[in-house]
């Protein structure tokens, strides 16, 4: 590896992208958008969340858990007739937790005995049920006045095909979407800017020329810090402008750096696959669609089918590990499963590009 003959490579695709419109978008549009989130939303918009309540009397504890979850969360509460008729309802997601109340609970919790307390949550909980839940015994001793107050048995429903919770409530509007901005301008910069480079380089045959001056591994690397520059510089960019902090630094830039390398790698690959601009320019948008499309899906309530095809895709990893990341707590699970599915993807890709220059080279 010749460190001279990569960086001439370097500085050269550097001069060359300057002149090219497409860089300039790639990065602008996506800083733009998530300019744009960042007024459109703001932090202190709290996520909401369904209390189903079954008491055959009146009770003060739903009141006392809405003046205890109001720092996090708008409680909302809905009382209904029966157990079966609840169960249903946070069954179908439509509740994000169920309370049972029995008769005479007030009186028998200021009365020093422990009443049974039942909570219903989904196979899944959301934020907003599972906070509920957490703070229940704490409201229900300030309400008792002693430790431990009620007893609490907490149900948790079988999982249900073809739902699914959004963790992306914790993590609030703002941030979710300016996550979505950076994966789109890491996207655009690899299948717009780099790929743009390398086919004018086909075009113009002087491809050719840097395999004779330079091995595939020299060219492969320098063509690759080039694509990473401008995700280098561009992330912090966006988090500036939004002012948007990740809890969790170490997972971010982790993430961040993983998945610009994966991408870096597929847009080397798309470039060498085209012959010219206008095959670039009909196939780009094709290409953008497969990375963007499953970040934005990840958390939502979609079929299992379809959220086990979306989980292959690196970027829905990025997506997961980014929230994780942002929230300052584990909101989607198997981190090291995110990690190993994006690096699987940048070994695949550099392992085809190296073919594609080998073949190249042979014909």
């Amino acid at each position: 590896m010749n460190a001279v003959r990569v960086d001439a490579i370097y500085r050269k695709d550097l001069r060359d992208a300057l002149r090219d419109s497409r860089l300039i978008i790639a990065i602008l549009m996506p800083l733009l958008i998530g300019l744009l989130y960042s007024f459109m939303f703001k932090d202190d918009t709290k996520p909401t969340a369904e209390l189903g309540v079954v008491a055959s009397a009146s009770t003060q504890l739903p009141a006392a858990l809405q003046a205890a979850t109001n720092a996090a969360l708008q409680l909302k509460v809905q009382s209904f007739a029966d157990q079966a008729a609840l169960t249903q309802q946070v069954r179908d997601k439509k509740v994000d937790v169920g309370l049972i109340v029995p008769s005479g609970f007030d009186g028998a919790l200021k009365g020093g005995a422990s009443p049974k307390l039942t909570v219903i949550l989904p196979a899944s909980p959301s934020f907003g049920g599972d906070y509920v839940a957490t703070v229940l015994d704490r409201v229900t001793q300030s309400l008792a006045g002693q430790v431990p107050a009620a007893t609490i048995a907490r149900v948790m429903l079988p999982a249900t095909a073809g739902t699914s919770d959004s963790a992306l409530t914790a993590l609030g509007a703002r941030k979710t979407f300016v996550l979505v901005a950076v994966i789109l301008m890491l996207a655009m910069i690899a299948v717009y800017a780099l790929p743009a480079v390398l086919t004018e380089e086909t075009e113009k045959r002087t491809v050719e020329a840097l395999t004779l001056i330079a091995s595939d591994a020299e060219v492969i690397v320098a063509k690759s810090l080039f694509g990473l520059t401008y995700c280098v510089i561009s992330v912090p960019l966006m988090l500036a402008i939004t002012r948007v902090v990740p809890e969790n630094v170490a997972l971010f830039v982790a993430d961040i750096v993983l998945t610009s390398v994966t991408l870096v790698g597929l847009g080397l690959l798309l470039g060498g696959l085209m012959r010219t601009q206008t095959q670039l320019n009909t196939w780009s948008t094709v290409a953008l669609l497969p990375l963007i499309v499953p970040a934005i899906i990840v958390g939502l309530p979609v079929p299992g089918w379809v959220e086990t095809v979306v989980s292959a895709i690196p970027t829905a990893q990025t997506m997961r590990l980014g929230v994780n990341a942002l929230a300052g707590r584990q909101l989607f699970g198997a981190e090291w499963l995110s990690f190993a599915i994006i690096l699987g993807w940048a070994v695949a890709a550099y392992g085809l590009v190296w073919w594609r220059l080998s073949r190249q080279e042979a014909a």
